[in-house]
């Protein structure tokens, strides 16, 4: 199952009940996620960061019906974004399972919050003066977990941060 707590600008995006936090006390910090929508050149765009790792999930240009099955939509961008990243095949196929079951709750971590923040503005400085056609949101998503350093991270970037969580496991 995963935990995804909603700002208030998606939680009024989405038509699905907020959940109250604490009733996934259990559910461990991998599943557990942050999302908000950010506009970039005037077009909804979703920002999805994982609580215990950074991990991070940009989805751009997002239309009405995307957010009627914003499940489905998460769990192929995050299979998408696990290709990409080059994710070991066992680590995507159990982040995807956890992703079968999504509960929405409000927001309760700050630092993430923070970093989402951070995110945002790497994102609009690179999309500034392109053409929404001419954005290449794989591109942006490499670089915001492979090449972004948060200091919340210790210092790492997030793809390094989740890839260890694993090693730990």
């Amino acid at each position: 199952m995963f935990v995804i707590g909603a700002t208030k600008k998606l939680q009024n995006e989405i038509n699905k009940p907020i959940e109250n936090i604490e009733e996934y006390n259990e559910v461990p910090d991998i599943h557990q996620w942050h999302g908000n929508i950010v506009t970039l050149n005037r077009r909804k765009c979703l920002i999805l960061m994982n609580n215990a790792t950074g991990l991070n999930l940009t989805l751009l240009g997002l239309r009405k019906e995307q957010f009627e099955h914003l499940d489905s939509v998460i769990k192929g961008s995050l299979r998408q974004l696990f290709q990409l990243l080059d994710v070991e095949k066992g680590i995507a196929d159990e982040m995807l399972a956890a992703a079968d079951d999504i509960a929405y709750t409000k927001t309760n971590n700050r630092k993430i919050l923070g970093m989402m923040n951070e995110i945002k503005f790497f994102t609009e400085d690179t999309v500034m003066g392109q053409a929404y056609e001419d954005i290449d949101a794989a591109e942006i998503n490499n670089f915001n977990n492979k090449t972004l350093v948060f200091s919340g991270l210790d210092k790492q970037n997030p793809y390094d941060q989740f890839i260890a969580y694993f090693e730990k496991q």
